[in-house]
């Protein structure tokens, strides 16, 4: 197959690459949303994570009973935004071999074949020498280039790494006792959501051999014989009527778009408590039983179907969620020193499974496209044991804090997460000087990003937070951070 030049091939990853990434905030259209692109503890030191949803459950009463001047015990609201993009510039030389799969055999046209007999019409006929000998084909051969290498280019720019995705978060706990039978309860509300573009891509195999052979029998039809359909390899079939010589291509391929949303609702009291002390530390422990309600939907749209790229994510904005109720529980302990303290959280005991909606899978015939769909129909609630640990002066002033996801999981859009997270700060008494923070934060397992996070504290009460990745991504010939997110928050006493 022929293609046309390299300034074709820029249009179609500048095209591919804007519907990658715009496409899918069209796609998560005015929910309020929530993503792991970041962790949600980076942007909190290691007292206010015990006021939040995102902390261990065992830490809220020892944050209460340490009341701390600088620290707020009433509960904390945070809202936030971010947006991450895909390693693009890696993914330009993967369309390049795409493209390269399409080529024909090299031949500059610099040795002519000698002229065809009646006993060898077309035999020796290179690829131009055909399609100079029929201009009809060469016209619909371009279209078909155009077709595949642009469908295919986008395809796998979303499949691997050319994705784009959007958050935006909201969650609200809330200090209900502070001395509940010798604890604290503390509960907590957050709406979660995700939404992401999945290519699922069958291969197309195209054998330039086998087309070449395929297209040699053309002469060889009188006008009066029926429609011919000629297998040129790869899925793709040529329909060639002898009675006016016109052709018409046609992709058999399973490759499609799938486009996943969730809504994810959550509800939870924790409960913590002192249970041992003495003159080196004490040891809290923490129970957070957690009520779901889970929202799915998908679309797809197979690739020969896909007329208007923007239409699938215009469905998903529009279409009906399943919802199922779920209920887990997160159990955590806390050893507090006067000058360290360790935890270790262990979240979705249960492991609860969800579902989405089933798609109609009678028209995809492919293996490897079924099996994929299977991977993609639904996701579990993974269990993950986080362990955490601090340092500070005696007034705790300055601190030092780590987070260590132990093992990886997987989010609703099946990507992988195991987030490392260090942060240093400092706590300011006074109302009017700001605390501060920053931090590094890397997911170890998926994109292997890291963030580098910063933050202030204005009046004690109100949080400001901004993390960016130190990798870039090109878009449209100019450089971008490929990861961006932001937070604004408040804690309080009542």
């Amino acid at each position: 197959m022929l293609v046309k030049s390299p300034l074709s091939l820029k249009c179609c990853k500048k095209s591919a690459l804007v519907k990658s990434g715009l496409l899918v905030l069209s796609a998560l259209g005015s929910t309020t949303v929530i993503a792991d692109i970041q962790p949600q503890s980076a942007s909190l030191n290691y007292s206010q994570k015990a006021l939040s949803n995102a902390g261990n459950p065992a830490a809220a009463a020892l944050v209460i009973k340490r009341k701390d001047p600088h620290v707020m015990t009433g509960g904390s609201i945070e809202i936030g935004a971010g947006l991450e993009y895909g390693d693009l510039d890696e993914l330009f030389s993967k369309i390049d071999d795409i493209s390269n799969a399409f080529k024909p055999p090299e031949d500059d046209g610099s040795n002519p074949p000698p002229p065809p007999t009646p006993e060898n019409p077309i035999r020796d006929y290179t690829w131009d020498d055909l399609l100079l000998e029929y201009p009809e084909l060469a016209d619909r051969l371009d279209a078909l280039e155009d077709k595949v290498v642009s469908a295919a280019g986008l395809l796998a720019l979303i499949a691997s790494e050319g994705y784009g995705k959007a958050e935006a978060t909201s969650n609200a706990s809330f200090v209900l006792n502070e001395d509940l039978y010798g604890g604290s309860l503390l509960m907590s509300m957050a709406l979660k959501g995700n939404a992401k573009v999945v290519g699922l891509l069958e291969t197309i195999e195209f054998d330039s051999d086998q087309a070449l052979e395929a297209l040699k029998t053309i002469p060889e039809f009188d006008e009066t014989d029926p429609i011919q359909e000629l297998d040129l390899s790869g899925g793709i079939s040529l329909f060639y009527n002898p009675a006016n010589q016109k052709v018409k291509l046609h992709i058999d391929n399973d490759s499609l778009l799938l486009v996943k949303s969730t809504k994810i609702m959550e509800f939870s009291f924790a409960y913590s408590k002192q249970a041992y002390e003495s003159d080196a530390g004490a040891l809290y422990w923490g129970v957070k039983p957690t009520f779901y309600r889970v929202g799915l939907t998908n679309v797809s749209a197979r690739l020969g179907e896909v007329t208007d790229a923007e239409a699938i994510f215009e469905d998903i904005k529009n279409a009906d969620y399943v919802y199922k109720n779920g209920f887990d529980f997160d159990f955590g302990a806390v050893w507090a020193a006067p000058h360290y303290q360790l935890g270790a959280t262990l979240t979705n005991v249960i492991e609860n499974t969800y579902r989405f909606p089933e798609l109609d899978r009678e028209k995809f015939n492919s293996p490897k496209i079924l099996q994929q769909l299977d991977h993609h129909s639904e996701f579990t609630m993974q269990r993950q044991v986080k362990f955490e640990a601090g340092i500070f002066t005696e007034q705790r002033h300055w601190s030092l804090h780590a987070e260590l996801d132990a093992n990886p999981v997987e989010d609703p859009m099946r990507d992988r997460y195991q987030w490392l997270t260090v942060t240093a700060g400092y706590a300011a008494d006074s109302w009017w000087l700001p605390s501060a923070r920053v931090g590094f934060s890397r997911n170890l397992a998926g994109t292997k990003l890291g963030y580098l996070n910063a933050g202030v504290t204005f009046m004690k009460f109100v949080n400001l937070d901004v993390a960016t990745t130190l990798d870039t991504v090109t878009l449209d010939g100019e450089k971008y951070r490929r990861g961006i997110n932001v937070r604004l928050g408040v804690q309080f006493d009542y």
